[in-house]
């Protein structure tokens, strides 16, 4: 993902297992990935407080991760909860 620029990569972690989200923080930690990560300002995302793919890459934030269960915003927030914020709905692209 380093060399994959201006590439913005979502990641969907299906955690059947219920791993705790500390346990995929230090893996992320331990390869450098937690620091290219986005984390939101709050746990609670409106389509409108998404940022752009633009400010991602200016940012250097270009690795968006959902978890399936068990995330915590508190603990861990680059690690989206998945259930809340992904969306089967169509979104207009402008």
């Amino acid at each position: 993902i380093r060399f994959m620029t201006p590439t913005v990569v979502s990641l969907l972690i299906v955690n059947s297992d219920n791993i705790a989200p500390s346990e995929y923080d230090t893996v992320f930690k331990a390869v450098g990935l937690d620091t290219m990560a986005y984390a939101p300002s709050s746990a609670n995302l409106s389509a409108s407080s998404w940022p752009t793919l633009g400010t991602l890459i200016d940012d250097g934030k270009r690795l968006v991760v959902f978890l399936s269960t068990t995330a915590d915003f508190s603990s861990v927030p680059y690690l989206i909860d998945g259930q809340s914020t992904a969306s089967a709905e169509p979104t207009p692209v402008c």
